[in-house]
């Protein structure tokens, strides 16, 4: 059955098309018809109130032939009655530049047989869908080969063959005219932009050029690493991309003010930065191979933004010939949709379209079983809002130092935190992820606190977690990069050691106030922190650390089980414990046929009083459990993907 829950429609105001008339002027556009009247469109969810979708792409080149010419209402049906998902995200244009359907703004690929866009928005508002369109924002080959000058200028003259500049022409002469088109002539509800913060690079034009000498009074432009000014002028082209996302996203809604946007990675962990733009949501498609472990990371650090959120898997692995051609399972995608859901995230899954931009229908299958896997958990997970118990620091300007000195991409996606995550959850302890400035907000409620490597704190950071630590509060300190932030605190504290193996591997415990430092300099950071994160001696010490920081979470086991845990409350107030099987060699496997449930796990729940009923989501199952000193104790026969408690107090 489909949802319907809190539906609320996007409707094309009288104010909306009269702004559309002023651009039809300025760019040219033919009208579009009126749009059908209210009363006669089931109403569409907003992406704040969406919980399950599906995505489709196949980036148009100059070659491909034939583009909508198979693309039928029947198929759009078709997808809509197998997956009834909340809303559809369709091609537009990839990487090439070429749009998949015939836009008056801009470059559609010479393919282009028939309107298909057309087709999956009708299609789409007569069954209450919301339609987004993937659209490739700064990767645009096509404008920067017909507009060299929008391209970025390399340190040696070169333009790029691929990126815009985000000090250029192209946002306001083709990205918000063609979103525009899509809003106002298509109707369509919003748009995914892809190819965005991760393809910004660094731009040598005399625009970027003399506007950063103007900003820093730095007058030789560093071209590399270890030169003057290098770390400034990255920073400074990051803050230029953040700006031009805030005025393409700001241009487009004056236009179309309820026109949903988000930007491909922007504000995760791609980019873990405060939100600074008016963006609707903020999204993600996350590694199509070792999807547990991506999701992992960037559902717990999303969850924490404060903005409506989803990520996306691949429906198929790559680098595999198994199971026609790498398409992963029903069951494979539901444990990838189980990481999202259990963060208090929706969920969406990327099917490829065929090279005429239609849709294999029997691609669908496995994305039916997840649908309704993730249906049966929608009353527990939507909505739902976080209880905290360990937050790992997500160290931003440390990372970004790290980038640089390095001289990688602007953008790139924090993977040297993932060994202490995955840790975390393997001594089953429940983890959230933080930037500085929601950590600042959210430290006051916090049970326990880790800091991995990086330093480069706020003042404000640094100042509260200190008075955090004096009223009580408990702290891991893991490397010598954290350390270092607040080793001059340490130095009047009461230390008492923990453990000592040798020089490098040891546990001291500083008491300051009513509250705990645990420092563990181990050695991170070096090129074996991987292995070094994964081996026993690490693993021993961080499981003392943390019983000493956290001794008594919410949920605790008889034993350490393959299972990632998060405690929420429900939309209706009630306490859940989320328990995903992440079991099997999901690191390496290209495609998981099937997945060994977890079987009888012993839970105790610490709680401040005696439930009047557990239960086991999503079967409803009234749960038998002990009660003394305050701790609930039952079992649970087995979890094969995901199952939730829900307590009732």
């Amino acid at each position: 059955m489909r949802f319907t829950h809190k539906r609320c429609g996007l409707l094309i105001s009288a104010g909306v098309a009269l702004a559309f008339a002023f651009l039809c002027a300025e760019v040219g556009l033919a009208h579009a018809d009126e749009p059908t009247p209210a009363s006669d469109v089931p109403q569409r969810l907003k992406r704040s109130e969406s919980f399950f979708g599906v995505h489709f792409d196949f980036h148009a080149g100059k070659g491909t032939p034939n583009i909508g010419a198979t693309t039928t209402p029947e198929m759009v049906q078709a997808i809509i009655d197998s997956l009834h998902p909340d809303f559809i995200q369709v091609d537009s244009k990839g990487h090439p530049g070429l749009t998949s359907y015939p836009t008056k703004v801009g470059n559609p690929a010479p393919g282009v047989v028939a309107d298909s866009l057309k087709i999956w928005r009708e299609v789409t508002a007569r069954n209450g869908v919301a339609l987004y369109t993937h659209y490739s924002g700064v990767w645009d080959n096509e404008a920067v080969a017909l507009h060299p000058e929008w391209a970025v200028t390399y340190s040696d003259g070169s333009r790029s063959k691929e990126k815009t500049s985000v000090f250029g022409d192209y946002a306001t002469k083709l990205l918000i005219p063609q979103i525009l088109e899509k809003a106002l002539v298509y109707g369509t509800d919003g748009v995914w932009i892809d190819g965005e913060c991760w393809a910004t690079e660094l731009d040598y034009s005399e625009k970027a050029k003399e506007a950063f000498k103007a900003q820093t009074g730095i007058e030789n432009i560093p071209t590399g690493p270890g030169q003057e000014g290098w770390l400034e002028w990255r920073s400074f082209h990051q803050e230029a991309f953040r700006q031009y996302l805030r005025n393409y996203v700001d241009a487009i809604k004056s236009k179309a003010p309820n026109f949903q946007v988000a930007s491909n990675w922007a504000f995760t962990d791609h980019m873990p930065d405060p939100v600074s733009a008016n963006v609707n949501f903020i999204s993600g498609d996350y590694s199509p191979n070792d999807s547990v472990t991506a999701a992992r990371y960037s559902s717990r650090l999303m969850s924490t933004q404060n903005m409506p959120w989803d990520l996306m898997a691949w429906s198929f692995a790559l680098g595999t010939d198994s199971n026609n051609g790498g398409r992963k399972t029903g069951v494979q995608l539901s444990r990838e949709a189980a990481c999202v859901l259990a963060q208090g995230g929706a969920f969406q899954a990327y099917i490829t379209q065929n090279p005429d931009g239609s849709v294999n229908l029997d691609k669908l299958p496995p994305m039916h079983e997840t649908a309704e896997f993730c249906r049966a958990r929608q009353h527990v997970c939507q909505y739902s809002s976080r209880v905290q118990q360990v937050v790992l620091y997500c160290p931003t300007r440390q990372h970004y130092a790290n980038v640089a000195a390095s001289g990688g991409s602007l953008f790139p996606m924090i993977t040297w935190q993932r060994p202490i995550l995955k840790q975390l959850l393997k001594l089953n302890y429940a983890v959230e992820i933080e930037i500085d400035e929601t950590l600042c907000q959210d430290l006051e409620s916090a049970p326990a606190v880790v800091f991995y490597r990086g330093a480069l704190w706020s003042d404000e950071l640094k100042n509260k977690i200190l008075d955090y630590v004096k009223k009580g509060g408990n702290v891991v300190l893991i490397g010598n990069e954290p350390l270092s932030e607040l080793s001059e605190a340490l130095t009047s504290a009461e230390k008492v050691s923990l453990e000592q193996i040798d020089d490098v591997w040891f546990l001291d415990l500083y008491k300051l106030g009513a509250g705990k430092i645990i420092v563990y300099p181990t050695p991170v950071g070096s090129p074996d922190e991987f292995s070094v994160a994964d081996g026993p001696t690490f693993t021993r010490l961080l499981e003392k650390a943390m019983a000493e920081a956290f001794p008594k979470p919410i949920v605790q086991f008889a034993q350490k089980y393959p299972l990632d845990v998060s405690v929420r409350k429900t939309q209706d107030g009630d306490l859940s414990v989320h328990l995903v099987n992440v079991s099997g060699p999901h690191e390496s496997a290209g495609v998981i046929e099937s997945i060994d449930p977890v079987k009888n796990v012993e839970v105790m729940l610490n709680l401040n009083a005696k439930p009047k009923r557990i239960r086991l989501e999503p079967s409803g199952t009234d749960l038998d459990f002990s009660w003394e000193d305050n701790q609930a104790k039952l079992s649970v026969t087995e979890i094969p993907i995901y199952e939730i408690l829900v307590i009732e107090e």
